[in-house]
């Protein structure tokens, strides 16, 4: 019999959970079920029982009483770790389902244990990419660094600015011809790019945890990036600036007194109209009770110097928005009058602002820029108070830096994580719920070990033989693009782009695996290397993409092409020709070999060669053979492991049995007894 130790977290220590005799507890495992390719797994382990003792008491906190204030949350899983005969096991979660009282005193306790990538699914709890909080790739947004990025940068960045089109339709010779000075690129039209690995960088300093394996380091994922789109106009989100106030004029008629009382319309007025924080340069207005016809105003009198434009907001921060917004060029001086006019008192009770300043260059706000505050009486005789927060000398403003996760597209971090191992056939697993490989499929039964269990077979009992499940047809596919390139393709292959359609030759039903992703597909124009997207649907309208990931075609090198025109102002402006560029589509050069994110073979739209290496043959091909392999059978088989093996076999060892290799399709263990249940299926594969 072996001894089995369930350790729970309970108000910061491990406290060891007591156990009924002849409790019976079996863990499931399994990391990828041929039942469901698709899909990593975990451990879990089937609702066990464990007795209402006084020390569970204390882990549960009496939770079957209901009244018990700051009790065990059932609602959440909590950490846990199993022994068995004191040597360490596994690391997940309990979650509590349920107890059981008799005659008015508690049982027993049911509850259930789950590995640590479900612990990895509860992290993320739904939240979306645009919610992670991390600044590491924030980078100064201006015309020559989106130019730089596209036409001259030899070795690709982190954040990078793809040749994709969301306002026009970019031709060559005609129509929209971007080979002509009056119709050149401008570098507003353009979306970022974020390195993949970088993202997940985000979200691991955002979630406090790390993912490792050799795959992470691997070109054909370090050249891949997400496109930063959504909207169907670029609006940059850049840091902001307060304007800074470092002085008070209280010099106005009639006089400011804080402890000032006045009579209006027959009401006394108390002069804290508006409280003017210097610390944190917020204006402060409050409600005063009787004076349902006060009203507020406010307005900023504003001399700057610069090189670029720049957005004034006036920040309403109670209720988190902008209240108003204009943009200026840096030599427009005068009043912006008002940011926030004739507001009636009632409805702004306690209401705290900021002025803030967003700039597309660099920027001077000058000592003679100053914020008017007006307090008005509309009840009787019209009685008017003003007060100036002024800047004394010069507050120089950088340009702001683009702001990336509120330029991410909308989709769930679990969503966008999944996708990523269902694109290349990704595992994923942690042994103590902070640190996550990810590995290749293959790459993960390659770096197991061979254990022959031969011996620990349980001859007496019966080992069932079955076929292995199979598909007639196996779609590998991407959301639907809406793309006019897409669309074209479609409508003469049939076939959505990117997408692949495997006949087994087998019987069974059809099985799909679909990515949360869009597949862009690009244009070649201009009769030579010069490659380009669209974001426009096939009547030239503008649309916002699902989520999409592109290959960086040469990481460390620009792309010679025809001639094009790129220009660095918003309207007007030089153009520039330029004859170099960084390509990015669906194709990355590894070692002269060229790597596809669709997942079949198909033809390059940059240089019109065939690219066989696409994501199925790469990372579907071998796996699945495994499994349709005309020897292939699905086993099981009871056997009873000494704790040394139970506590070390992984679900990536090959099994030997006599003189056959099997891989783990899942495996049923009974801690208390050593026996074990596999679902082996043979192996096959050129080691």
């Amino acid at each position: 019999m072996i001894i089995v130790g369930l350790f729970i977290k309970t108000d910061n220590e491990f406290l060891r959970v007591d156990f009924f005799n002849d409790e019976k507890i079996s863990l499931n495992s399994s990391i990828q079920n041929i039942a469901d390719i698709s899909k990593v797994t975990t451990d879990f382990s089937q609702s066990f029982t464990v007795p209402a003792t006084k020390q569970n008491n204390r882990i549960f906190k009496h939770w079957y009483e209901s009244s018990i204030d700051s009790g065990f949350n059932s609602n959440l899983k909590v950490e846990a770790y199993i022994e068995l005969d004191t040597i360490p096991f596994r690391n997940g979660k309990i979650q509590l389902e349920g107890a059981t009282v008799k005659n008015g005193s508690p049982e027993n306790y049911s509850i259930n244990f789950v590995g640590n990538l479900t612990n990895l699914k509860d992290k993320f709890a739904g939240k979306l990419l645009k919610d992670l909080v991390d600044d590491t790739y924030d980078f100064v947004y201006d015309a020559t660094v989106v130019k730089n990025k596209v036409v001259s940068t030899t070795t690709s960045a982190d954040v990078m600015f793809p040749l994709i089109s969301s306002s026009r339709y970019w031709a060559y010779g005609t129509g929209d011809n971007i080979n002509n000075t009056s119709t050149p690129i401008r570098y507003n039209e353009l979306f970022p790019a974020l390195r993949v690995s970088k993202v997940l960088n985000m979200i691991e300093n955002d979630f406090g945890i790390n993912f490792n394996g050799s795959f992470l380091t691997n070109n054909k994922f370090l050249n891949a990036y997400l496109w930063l789109k959504n909207s169907e106009d670029f609006a940059p989100v850049l840091q902001y600036q307060v304007y800074d106030i470092n002085n008070i004029d209280n010099s106005g008629t009639p006089p400011y007194n804080p402890s000032e009382t006045t009579i209006v319309a027959g009401y006394p007025i108390n002069d804290y109209y508006w409280t003017i924080d210097l610390t944190n340069n917020t204006f402060t207005t409050s409600y005063i009770d009787n004076v349902a016809t006060a009203e507020v105003s406010l307005s900023f009198i504003v001399s700057s110097s610069g090189t670029g434009t720049y957005d004034i907001q006036l920040y309403n921060i109670t209720d988190d928005f902008i209240e108003s917004k204009k943009t200026l060029n840096a030599a427009q001086s005068g009043s912006i009058n008002p940011l926030l006019v004739n507001k009636p008192l009632t409805s702004y009770h306690s209401k705290t602002y900021q002025i803030r300043i967003v700039p597309y260059g660099d920027i001077t706000i000058n000592a003679s820029s100053f914020v008017r505050l007006v307090w008005r009486y509309t009840a009787g005789p019209i009685y008017t108070r003003e007060i100036y927060a002024e800047r004394t000398t010069s507050q120089i403003i950088p340009t702001g830096k683009l702001i990336i996760s509120k330029q991410f597209p909308e989709i769930k971090i679990e969503d966008f994580f999944s996708g990523l191992l269902k694109m290349f056939n990704l595992t994923c697993y942690s042994n103590d719920g902070v640190n996550y490989t990810l590995e290749r499929i293959d790459d993960y039964y390659n770096n197991g070990s061979f254990i022959d269990i031969t011996k620990y077979i349980d001859i007496e009992s019966n080992t069932s033989v079955n076929r292995v499940k199979t598909f007639k047809k196996i779609n590998f596919e991407y959301e639907k693009s809406e793309s006019i390139i897409n669309v074209g393709f479609l409508g003469s292959t049939g076939l959505e782009y990117g997408s692949l359609s495997a006949e087994t030759g087998y019987e069974g039903e059809e099985y799909s695996i679909k990515l949360p992703f869009e597949d862009l597909n690009f244009n070649n124009i201009g009769g030579g290397l010069l490659q380009v997207g669209y974001a426009l649907k096939s009547d030239k309208a503008k649309y916002v993409p699902k989520a999409v990931i592109l290959y960086d075609y040469n990481p460390s090198g620009l792309t010679t092409c025809p001639q094009f025109y790129f220009n660095t102002n918003l309207t007007g402006g030089t153009s520039t020709a330029h004859t170099t560029y960084k390509t990015f589509g669906q194709e990355t050069v590894i070692s002269s070999e060229t790597f596809s994110l669709n997942f079949g073979t198909q033809q390059s739209t940059l240089t019109n060669l065939i690219i066989e290496n696409g994501l199925y043959a790469q990372n579907y091909d071998q796996y699945l053979a495994n499994i349709f392999n005309i020897k292939s059978r699905l086993i099981k088989i009871k056997t009873y492991l000494p704790t040394s093996i139970l506590t070390t076999i992984k679900l990536n060892d090959r099994l030997i049995i006599r003189d056959k290799r099997y891989i783990i399709n899942s495996m049923n263990l009974d801690l208390t007894t050593g026996e074990v249940q596999f679902e082996l299926l043979n192996d096959f594969r050129i080691l």
